[in-house]
């Protein structure tokens, strides 16, 4: 266990600046992406109201219509257009935190791999990075929707009814990739995440394993695991035998990912 942590704080060391960049991107984007909404929206009521654009306008009942007809959709799918690629970063990155390990022959990815240890020790610690990043973009923009929310709340004057009834319209969206509700957010932001990294980690473990073949089978594997997961997830009402096959199929994705990772980085992968 220290083994590990030991690695972990290590990864961690090599990427805290550009995750710290990614976050602050993640919060100038959100700020300029609702503010960017909201001016809209207030200049469109200026504009029906003929009078000057201001704040104030936040209060009248065209700016509430308009954010309930349209406004409050367009600010939650950019958000989610963001937020998804800061995820896409994050995955991208469970790419990198290996090859530039494999191909750069730099001197912390060498004595990682070459101390007398379980290799499958700096699997977990390289997992762990990946999904601790994940993790905190996405608990970073919740607590981002929830300062907006409540910003929007008290600038244009609205109930916690209506509040109630902006939150159901604007989450009822097929571009969901922070789920609503608490069983959902489970499945998807919180399993699916470890399943999506350890899917990639296998993926590279077996392209490392038969070179070009592996190329192939490593990305038919993350391919193939990516389309059987999404198809899964458009049946995301997590109840009785649905919830059921989810289960299974997320039991035997991970097994089987870890087992053939296991097996191959301290049989077949090579520095």
């Amino acid at each position: 266990m220290n083994n590990i942590l030991n690695i972990y704080n290590i990864e961690l060391k090599r990427v805290y600046k550009w995750f710290l960049g990614l976050l602050a991107f993640l919060i100038v984007g959100n700020i300029g992406l609702v503010s960017s909404t909201i001016n809209n929206i207030i200049k469109d009521v200026a504009e029906r109201t003929k009078v000057k654009p201001s704040v104030n306008l936040m209060k009248l009942q065209e700016f509430k219509t308009l954010l309930y007809e349209h406004g409050s959709r367009e600010m939650y799918y950019s958000v989610m257009m963001l937020f998804g690629l800061m995820i896409i970063f994050c995955l991208i990155y469970a790419l990198v935190i290996w090859y530039r390990d494999f191909y750069s022959k730099n001197k912390t990815g060498y004595t990682l791999f070459m101390l007398p240890q379980n290799k499958f020790n700096i699997y977990i610690a390289k997992a762990l990075t990946v999904i601790t990043m994940i993790y905190i973009t996405t608990l970073t923009q919740i607590l981002l929707f929830f300062i907006e929310f409540n910003i929007v709340k008290s600038l244009a004057s609205l109930s916690n009814n209506d509040m109630n009834y902006l939150f159901k319209y604007t989450m009822d969206s097929s571009l969901n990739l922070i789920q609503p509700y608490f069983m959902d957010f489970i499945m998807i932001n919180v399993i699916g995440v470890i399943l999506a990294v350890v899917v990639i980690f296998t993926g590279v473990m077996i392209h490392k394993s038969f070179k070009l073949l592996g190329l192939v089978l490593g990305g038919g594997y993350i391919l193939g695991s990516m389309y059987l997961f999404g198809y899964l997830v458009r049946f995301a009402d997590y109840q009785d035998q649905i919830l059921m096959v989810h289960g299974i199929y997320y039991v035997v994705l991970f097994l089987t990912s870890i087992s053939l990772s296991y097996v191959l980085l301290n049989k077949k992968v090579y520095v």
